[in-house]
């Protein structure tokens, strides 16, 4: 009996366990669905105005100078303070982002030209967290044509903003050769001036060889002058010690009381009168 109550309360354990865990699966999944779910909402609720809001910037930028440009982005206006409609987009004011989208026109604009048409607009709805979708705009420029994509995030701000010209494959090799040779020429121009410094290294080695060789008799000049005086001394000396003890032996006196104060060279002749 005992026996059998254990097996019962077993599968009863284990059934319970499975049920907390479809249970703890059911939840997970459904919440992530409900964030797809509110995306897809938003996204086709405000679908036409954040279009709406893209075309128009796409305006206001090709319709204004690089200045202007640059004195709304430095003073945070905005579009909807621009042209005074309502956007749902970037209603919470100027951000970095957009400001980046600005410069990143002014240096692309010259390679467009004016503003002919906009083709093609789609919103995707994004997969990532913090963004909400993508806003894709094809438009025709009177030099080529281009494709925006406007990253929105889940409050309505600008996240990101990237301008794709469409370059023909004449034109990419033209960049593509153009990049070689700079790249290339730069190298070899900081070869050659390697090379100038290290030839200028060997007159640097002679102009040293040669203030060696013009310093070297200046060093050697005064050593006979310095050591003559002194073998003179040495001599003198002697000659005044034999003459000292030449004296004291002829007179029979000791050399400690003879003083010689100087020595005079005299002919033979005198010496032998």
């Amino acid at each position: 009996m005992k026996k059998t109550n254990i097996k019962r309360f077993f599968v009863l354990f284990c059934v319970l366990a499975c049920v907390f865990s479809m249970t703890a699966c059911t939840n997970t999944i459904s919440s992530d669905s409900a964030k797809t779910s509110l995306k897809d909402m938003k996204v086709n609720q405000y679908a036409s105005d954040m279009v709406q809001w893209a075309e128009d910037m796409l305006v206001y930028l090709d319709q204004t100078s690089d200045a202007q440009i640059k004195a709304d982005g430095e003073a945070a206006k905005t579009l909807s303070y621009v042209n005074g409609k309502v956007y749902v987009v970037n209603m919470q004011g100027m951000n970095d982002k957009t400001i980046e989208f600005y410069n990143s026109w002014v240096k692309t604009r010259e390679d467009l030209g004016a503003l002919k048409s906009i083709d093609k607009e789609d919103v995707r709805v994004s997969d990532e967290t913090g963004t909400l979708c993508t806003i894709a705009i094809n438009a025709t420029y009177e030099t080529r044509t281009c494709a925006f994509e406007l990253v929105i995030d889940d409050d309505f701000n600008l996240d990101s903003g990237a301008i794709n010209p469409t370059y023909t494959t004449g034109e990419k090799m033209e960049k593509a050769v153009l990049n070689t040779v700079l790249g290339m020429g730069t190298v070899f121009i900081v070869l050659i001036f390697i090379s100038y410094i290290i030839s200028l290294l060997q007159h640097v080695n002679k102009i040293g060889a040669k203030k060696q060789t013009a310093e070297a008799p200046q060093q050697t000049a005064p050593a006979p002058v310095v050591e003559e005086p002194e073998d003179e001394e040495e001599d003198d000396c002697e000659l005044v010690a034999v003459i000292t003890a030449a004296i004291a032996a002829s007179e029979g006196t000791a050399a400690d009381g003879l003083v010689v104060r100087s020595i005079r060279k005299v002919g033979r002749q005198n010496n032998w009168k």
